[in-house]
């Protein structure tokens, strides 16, 4: 985001009068003479520099708190989220040009997409439906499921996961999980939601990502039954590839179909977005039992392409539940996976969050451990942190999700209620930074004027406000 200075020009108005010299006077009485009137002197252009754009504000979303309900805790080092704030300031003043785009990596309690749903639906009953993002091309277990989209696979298709279901080169793209073909015909699809769905139920642009190089196969795009294109994935070097399309913006179901019986297709994942006024993407990325080390091992340079391709202004980490395990070697790992996203998206801002308690009558001496050192995580690597096991209620609060019917009965996973209520509290305490970010910073999002962006001197007005 480039913001133009406004030059202005401070003129200062100098004068001097002065009397002529008075004559001698003559010999004899004489009339007095009046004084010469005085000289006013102007006055010094004030110096008060006016605001470029008038101030913006956001409504935080309130969520229930006290009696069952905890505080909600604040974003600690949320000065980091500058850049993401920024951008949401000129979503607001109608100067974005593009949608915002979140990533949410996660581990089994958002492979059903409960928490990072309600974010998007959230966000998009505020701002405008932009459409379901990033749906991964493979269905490791039957429980992987987004909400407000419908997608499967079919015949002739291995899924792969980097937690359960492993492959060795470990290329999954960016969410973790990839279907592979395993002769003609395979088949993975998605498609719009249907029935009651408060959104995703239109679609307009499409990315299909999945695997190039050698001895890599054919395989068809296909809309709503009728095939758009053939593709062909083998390629010299090893890479991503992207097959970008436009539809009308109304239903449709999107396929991939292998074309090829002899060479493998992998597909990594595909994107269902809308052409409408700027609003935000949010993209799951739950993988069943995922911990940082099975993460960590995933292909960097694979995923470095579809990060800068995807472009992420928020990225969050809703992990740790199983990292309990791996202590001594999380820190170092997490700590590269933050960088890779760095290095993918040098403007990206980057949120940890602490995993939710666990344990049927009290909590898991692990999660206290990872709860604990996800703090120090976060202030190694400069990035911010918000506590959603204290979001929860804190120490031995699962007993309490699940009587309150926020948990499924093995203590450790959210049902749809539980994942809507940490996302409430979760945008609750990001729009309360934000807030805090707008009202310090009232110029926040102004943009630029085309014709002056960039020229010094130049003045602007951003679009739309007076």
């Amino acid at each position: 985001m480039r913001l133009a200075l406004l030059a202005w020009t401070l003129a200062g108005i100098w004068g001097c009068a002065s009397a002529p010299p008075s004559p001698v006077p003559a010999p004899g009485p004489t009339a007095a003479r009046p004084s010469p009137a005085p000289v006013a002197t102007p006055a010094a252009t004030p110096l008060v520099e006016a605001p470029r754009c008038p101030a913006v504000t956001v409504e935080v979303p309130e969520v229930p708190v006290g009696g069952e309900d905890a505080p909600v805790p604040p974003v600690l080092h949320d000065e980091t989220l500058a850049p993401f704030f920024e951008k949401v300031a000129r979503l607001l003043r109608g100067q974005a040009t593009e949608h915002l785009r979140i990533a949410v990596y996660g581990d089994s309690n958002l492979t059903m997409d409960f928490l990072s749903g309600q974010l998007r639906r959230r966000l998009q009953a505020r701002h405008g439906d932009a459409g379901h993002g990033f749906v991964a091309l493979g269905q490791p277990w039957s429980h992987y499921k987004h909400m407000d989209v419908r997608h499967g696979v079919k015949s002739n298709i291995t899924s792969y996961a980097c937690s359960t279901h492993p492959i060795l080169d470990h290329i999954y793209g960016i969410s973790g999980i990839a279907g592979e073909s395993q002769g003609l015909g395979g088949r993975a699809w998605v498609g719009t939601a249907r029935g009651d769905a408060p959104i995703g139920k239109t679609a307009s642009r499409f990315e299909v990502y999945y695997l190039e190089g050698k001895d890599r196969g054919q395989f068809a795009i296909e809309a709503d039954g009728k095939e758009l294109m053939r593709v062909e994935s083998e390629a010299p070097e090893l890479g991503v590839g992207v097959r970008r399309f436009e539809l009308p913006d109304a239903p449709h179901e999107i396929a991939v179909v292998t074309t090829d019986g002899r060479r493998r297709v992998r597909f990594l994942g595909l994107t269902m977005e809308r052409d409408v006024p700027p609003s935000f993407v949010v993209d799951a990325f739950g993988v069943g039992s995922m911990n940082t080390h099975a993460q960590h091992r995933q292909n960097a340079a694979i995923n470095h392409e579809m990060l800068e391709e995807r472009g992420y202004d928020l990225v969050i980490f809703a992990t740790g539940a199983n990292d309990g395990f791996s202590l001594d070697t999380t820190p170092k790992e997490l700590g590269e996976l933050i960088e890779r996203q760095r290095k993918a998206l040098p403007d990206v801002a980057i949120l940890l969050l602490t995993p939710s308690d666990r344990g049927r009558d009290s909590t898991m001496k692990q999660t206290l451990d990872v709860v604990k050192q996800r703090y120090t995580i976060a202030e190694d690597n400069r990035v911010a942190l918000w506590d959603l096991f204290e979001a929860m209620g804190g120490e031995n609060s699962m007993g309490a999700f699940k009587r309150r019917g926020f948990a499924v009965s093995d203590h450790i996973h959210m049902n749809e209620q539980g994942g809507a209520y940490l996302g409430d509290r979760l945008l609750n305490a990001l729009w309360t930074s934000l807030a805090k970010y707008l009202a310090a910073h009232p110029e926040a999002g102004c943009a630029p004027a085309p014709e002056t962006a960039g020229q010094p001197g130049g003045g602007e007005k951003a679009a739309g406000l007076p």
